[in-house]
């Protein structure tokens, strides 16, 4: 044996009981215990698509860093700039009343710019493609035929609101600036109603049902309503519909409700505000295009991010304004019965639920691209993340899944072992750390317990032989590795990085301090050393020894990060994404690499693939 480091201890350590105790103890399990009923809990982020601007993100971007709304609008919407837009008016399909009859009221209505009507008007599909024009005192009738016209259009002698033209609803009457114009949809045939008026108008109904008007009143919110004020200004210029018009008025466009509503006992309420009449104002006709285009560019977006842009017509970007203190959408849980996401899904008693797929953008691994859920039966059935979003009812597709399933967890225990043990459960072990995890320990303290085992530590002070000084251990030297760790002297992961500050590992690579700098960096960083490098860690070891320049480099940021990203490919099979391996990284260094993997086979990700893997 020369490994010098340890001879002190191995002296002291080599004893028959202590070769006997490289045969690894069995492996502890929980006893049985009844399985939970089955539930998911759903952990997400965002509300919405996540493309484009995100709202909240706009608000705190404008509040808690100061940004005006150009540097906003160009953070979110990459490969566009300002422009200018020409077009004054805007046609917006007012969608509950599409195939069916308008009724309006107002002071001084006017049809087809050309007959004064006091009162109401009914506008009904005729015969021939016609419409057939009533006058009435009210919206409930009392109806007089004023004539039959291919197209109808209805204005009012002002625009002040109190002469606003106002659609009969259901619980009250609903004002519009503009005119209202009833003709066929371009597609369908079908009776059409649509709001014409000036774009600027338009916006004055829309911003307070994207942003709170109230946000103007916070330091710099109205930057954020500005922001909002040229996005959909964009959005609607871009947009056309089947029916011939621009837009429409709820979120398949984005929701418009439009000037005013006028309740049954006469009560007015104001859907605009004032706030957003001044951003609307403050950016007037302008929009996002292309460099080097007059054409608006479809800017979309949605309420919140939850951290990271999703990508699509721009580029995928942090969202750190998203953290905004009154964000209620950064994050959300949503419990159900697995009984209930099966009938929500179509498919049958479900066996295991697992995210298979994700973009890669933000924590957890990002939005969900791919699930599969295996039914009790074996049937496998493949899900877009959204088409889950959509079904269950959840704010977006940035989720992560925990569930009680217990094949979800034998899934979860198969993985653990042969990851960390390299070996499949014994049945025992299986059955369990099953049970244990259906009834609340967590993945990561089963993890912890795995990686206490005289099994794993063995198993890693061989592959420290290996992988550092190319040999077998010889049982006294492995025995008293283990004695060392078993007693909390050093750590598993100690092992190795005192393996190269040894005599032998020195030896073997030239006896030179240069020849060993050279080797040191190969095995542990993966690279060759510059001569720079090798003429400073040389210097190091000279004044203070082997173990200062090992430590130097093992514990370098560089290490560090080969290290953590190791730990990806191993337990999650794909490389890190460069915000997760510098988190875990800086976790590395500062705690160890036990907390690393914890954290990472701990993970949902994790679990996720164990089921796909183990389903």
């Amino acid at each position: 044996m020369r490994l010098s480091v340890q001879s002190r201890v191995i002296a002291t350590l080599l004893t028959s009981a202590l070769v006997g105790a490289l045969v690894a103890a069995p492996l502890a399990s929980p006893a049985v215990a009844a399985s939970a009923d089955g539930d998911a809990t759903f952990t997400g982020r965002g509300w919405g698509h996540g493309r484009g601007m995100g709202q909240y993100g706009a608000l705190g971007y404008a509040r808690d860093h100061g940004w005006n709304y150009v540097q906003i609008l160009d953070h979110y919407y990459g490969g566009t700039v300002m422009g200018s837009s020409a077009e004054a008016t805007i046609s917006v399909e007012l969608t509950a009343l599409a195939g069916t009859e308008l009724r309006a009221v107002g002071a001084g209505l006017i049809v087809n710019g050309v007959q004064p009507v006091n009162g109401a008007v009914r506008v009904a599909s005729a015969g021939g493609g016609q419409f057939v024009v009533q006058t009435g005192t009210s919206c409930s009738g009392g109806w007089a035929t004023l004539g039959t016209y291919a197209t109808v259009t209805i204005s009012t002698v002002s625009q002040q609101d109190a002469d606003l033209v106002r659609v009969c609803e259901g619980s009250g009457e609903r004002s519009y600036r503009g005119v209202l114009t009833v003709q066929r949809h371009a597609s369908t045939g079908q009776q059409s109603t649509f709001n014409v008026l000036p774009t600027e108008d338009y916006l004055r109904g829309v911003l307070p049902r994207e942003s709170p008007d109230s946000w103007g009143a916070l330091p710099n919110g109205l930057e954020a309503l500005k922001a909002q004020a040229v996005a959909a200004r964009s959005y609607a210029l871009s947009g056309t519909r089947s029916s011939g018009a621009r837009t429409c008025d709820t979120t398949t466009c984005q929701v418009y409700q439009g000037a005013a509503f006028k309740q049954a006992n006469g009560a007015r309420t104001s859907l605009e505000g004032r706030y957003a009449d001044a951003a609307i104002a403050a950016t007037a006709a302008q929009v996002r295009v292309k460099p080097g285009s007059s054409a608006p560019v479809r800017t979309e977006f949605s309420s919140s991010t939850g951290g990271h842009t999703a990508g699509g017509a721009f580029p995928a970007v942090p969202d750190l304004g998203d953290a905004v203190t009154l964000n209620p959408n950064r994050s959300w849980t949503v419990s159900m019965s697995l009984a209930d996401v099966a009938s929500r899904l179509g498919v049958g008693t479900i066996g295991a639920f697992a995210v298979t797929g994700r973009n890669g953008l933000g924590s957890d691994g990002g939005r969900v691209s791919k699930v599969v859920v295996t039914s009790a039966d074996g049937t496998r059935t493949t899900f877009t993340g959204d088409q889950v979003r959509s079904r269950l009812g959840l704010k977006s597709d940035w989720f992560t899944v925990t569930t009680t399933s217990s094949a979800v967890s034998r899934s979860v225990v198969t993985a653990l072992y042969q990851d960390l043990l390299g070996r499949g459960p014994d049945p025992t072990g299986l059955a369990g750390w099953t049970a244990s995890l259906m009834s609340g320990t967590s993945q990561s303290a089963l993890v912890n317990t795995l990686t206490r085992s005289d099994e794993y530590i063995s198993s890693r002070v061989t592959k420290a032989y290996r992988e550092v000084l190319g040999r077998e251990p010889e049982p006294a030297g492995a025995a008293a590795w283990l004695s060392e760790i078993r007693a909390g002297n050093r750590t598993v992961d100690d092992v190795q990085r005192r393996f190269y500050d040894s005599v032998e590992y020195y030896e073997i690579s030239g006896g030179t301090p240069e020849g060993y700098v050279r080797r040191l960096y190969q095995t542990v960083l993966g690279r060759p050393a510059t001569d720079g490098e090798v003429a400073t860690w040389a210097g190091v070891m000279r004044q203070r020894g082997n173990g200062a320049a090992v430590d130097g480099i093992w514990f370098s940021m560089e290490a560090a990060r080969l290290r953590a990203g190791a730990y990806y490919q191993t337990f999650l099979g794909r490389g890190p994404d460069p915000t997760g391996l510098a988190g875990w990284a800086n976790v590395l260094l500062a705690q160890g690499e036990g907390a690393v993997r914890i954290g990472i086979a701990g993970s949902l990700e994790y679990r996720d693939r164990a089921v796909a893997r183990y389903p």
